[in-house]
């Protein structure tokens, strides 16, 4: 597979410069893939994705991709982790990242030389490799509110393939994206909204009109077709991550410190709002510091198939790209393989790579290489099979902890799931 790469002249580097060049290769990478799931002429989608970048050489590597704009409801959640929830790109081009991190830690685990370092059964992501990460449109969620712009246009050129031409960019709330109507004139000043509701036991949105509409700084499940759903908006992931790191709770229990993203890049002809994507990401309170604050920023550079005039139906499909030695990409829709007869929707083995069952089988793989003793040290036990998904994410005390303080003092609330993941891993 070839790899994504750019050199950069260290004196002459700049954010800006960096942005651009990295949302042209996570375009390039989409346009290389085959048809099966991107939207037709009338569809939109978004793109998402996670760069690697070597500081010392000024290599770039795109890791991960994804497309997506559903999620289903609280209903359809499955303890056997067989079905994602949750396909928006953003989310999915994370747990594309996943992958990538545990058939890296595979290859280091074995003697191989690899951005890890590994030290006391301990691995560390070494100081000259960053994840930058990117989204052709803001975050779903708190992110998306923000005051309206008469003069809204369009930003930045978009990379154009055959028969495309410019676009007018905009987005709607009933696909977590903001309704923008620049050339009606108004009395007063209002705001974007999100379909992103309040938590049931939350304050709610006024709903009045103008700039009242929509509480600030909430954490909101996203919108589903009909039934709420249970899963919190990008906005609140993505600040998550930031606060307590992307590789989640089951890769932490074999690295020293977590993985934090260095920047997180916007792409441009959409909406942007530097001040709401600070509130949303990183102000939720003030007054709680953030040890690793990323640069936030807009691209000059449009994906081409975001909403527009056009392009005004969200695309039923979600994409996986992962950068492995061996192909892989799958397509998706409802949460299950695209194609996928629903008399299989409980066939934990006919799920999506990126799903709970199987990413758990991947983190159990890797702890199949270390010895007994060190598991024992580790996670306190030496068989490992026979622990379920949700008791073995608990075994990483410090992250939950952490997520306790964050969650008590930064977020202030979250959304509360049933903790039926108990499912065990099935390696042959």
């Amino acid at each position: 597979m070839d790899k994504i790469s750019e050199e950069f002249s260290n004196s002459a580097f700049s954010a800006t410069s960096f942005a651009d060049k990295a949302v042209q290769r996570f375009i390039e990478v989409y346009e290389k893939l085959p048809k099966s799931g991107k939207p037709t002429a009338e569809e939109f989608t978004v793109l998402a994705g996670i760069l690697l970048f070597q500081r010392s050489t000024g290599y770039m590597e795109v890791v991960s991709i994804a497309t997506g704009t559903k999620c289903i409801g609280g209903s359809k959640l499955l303890a056997k982790g067989s079905v994602v929830h949750d396909s928006h790109a953003e989310i999915l081009a994370r747990r594309g990242l996943l992958i990538y991190l545990y058939e890296t830690i595979k290859r280091t685990l074995k003697g191989e030389i690899t951005m890890f370092k590994l030290g006391d059964n301990k691995l560390e992501l070494s100081s000259d490799y960053e994840f930058h990460f990117f989204s052709s449109q803001l975050p779903c969620g708190d992110a998306c509110i923000m005051p309206k712009d008469e003069d809204f246009e369009f930003i930045g050129m978009p990379v154009l393939t055959e028969n495309q031409t410019t676009l007018k960019n905009k987005r709607k709330a009933e696909n977590d994206i903001s309704n923008i109507n620049s050339k009606e004139p108004r009395l007063a000043p209002d705001i974007q909204r999100t379909g992103a509701k309040c938590l049931p036991h939350c304050e709610q949105d006024t709903r009045e009109p103008g700039t009242k509409y929509h509480l600030l700084g909430q954490v909101r499940t996203k919108p589903g077709r009909g039934e709420r759903t249970l899963s919190v908006s990008c906005s609140d992931k993505i600040s998550k991550w930031i606060n307590l790191g992307i590789q989640g709770s089951l890769l932490g229990i074999l690295l020293k410190k977590p993985i934090y993203l260095k920047s997180i890049i916007i792409g441009g002809g959409v909406p942007y709002n530097q001040e709401s994507l600070e509130r949303a990401l990183l102000l939720r309170n003030p007054n709680f510091k953030i040890e690793n604050v990323p640069i936030l920023e807009q691209s000059s550079v449009v994906f081409p198939y975001i909403k527009s005039n056009l392009r005004h139906r969200a695309g039923p499909a979600s994409i996986v790209w992962v950068n492995l030695k061996e192909s892989f990409t799958e397509v998706g829709t409802n949460g299950i393989r695209l194609g996928l007869s629903k008399k299989f929707l409980g066939d934990v083995k006919k799920s999506l790579q990126v799903s709970k069952y199987y990413t758990y089988n991947r983190f159990v793989q890797l702890l199949l290489l270390y010895k007994k003793e060190t598991l024992k040290e580790m996670i306190g036990v030496e068989s490992v099979q026979t622990i379920p998904y949700y008791e073995m994410k608990r075994k990483n005390k410090e992250y939950y902890d952490k997520w306790a303080v964050v969650k008590k003092d930064f977020f202030k609330t979250w959304t509360m799931k049933p903790d039926i993941w108990d499912f065990c891993a099935s390696i042959q």
